[in-house]
């Protein structure tokens, strides 16, 4: 079950050095993120976690304030608590733990969160399950090269002049015809 409460102060706005944004605004976005966050403290207690709907490792508000150990199960628990601690003596500030769990491909990084001045403040956790970008991968969608505006399908061979030989054939989709001459499939940018 999902965290049902509320914030407790629910019309502050947050300055950041970006710009501002209210409570409302910050919960949202949290909440429309495709990828989960958990957060550890200083002391290692887990402490907050992103609210999607759909999560890898589903959390509930019952288990805020729990340790690494009780939060992870067996082994995991001695790769976390590894972690933190690199990233408490300043070994490391980002690990990258990729998992295969039941066909899921998942992708975890841990990040260290410092202030200012470089002071530990505690560790960021997010997953995401990546399988539809394999697909994607798979698909061909990034072989196109956006930088040049060429792409790396052109149909046919082209000769000295570097003209195409074959005139039937049509090149792909590339950052020269731009979104408008693409198609919407999914919520995403299909050529």
């Amino acid at each position: 079950m999902m965290a049902e409460l509320n914030p407790i102060i629910k019309e502050a706005t947050v300055q950041f050095k970006t710009g501002t944004l209210s409570l409302p605004q910050i919960e949202a976005i949290f909440d429309a993120l495709p990828f989960e966050i958990d957060f550890i403290d200083t002391s290692d207690r887990f402490t907050w976690f992103s609210n999607q709907h759909k999560r890898v490792h589903p959390r509930t508000t019952s288990q805020l304030q729990e340790t690494i150990r009780e939060l992870h199960p067996g082994k995991a628990a001695d790769q976390a608590e590894a972690v933190i601690t690199a990233f408490k003596k300043g070994e490391k500030e980002h690990v990258k733990i990729p998992l295969k769990v039941n066909d899921q491909m998942i992708d975890i990084n841990y990040y260290a969160v410092r202030d200012s001045n470089g002071h530990y403040l505690g560790t960021m956790e997010c997953t995401m399950a990546i399988n539809h970008l394999k697909k994607l991968i798979d698909s061909g969608v990034w072989n196109q090269d956006a930088s040049t505006g060429a792409s790396s399908h052109q149909s046919g061979d082209t000769t000295k002049s570097g003209k195409a030989a074959n005139s039937k054939s049509s090149p792909k989709n590339d950052a020269t015809t731009g979104p408008s001459r693409l198609s919407m499939k999914d919520d995403r940018w299909i050529p």
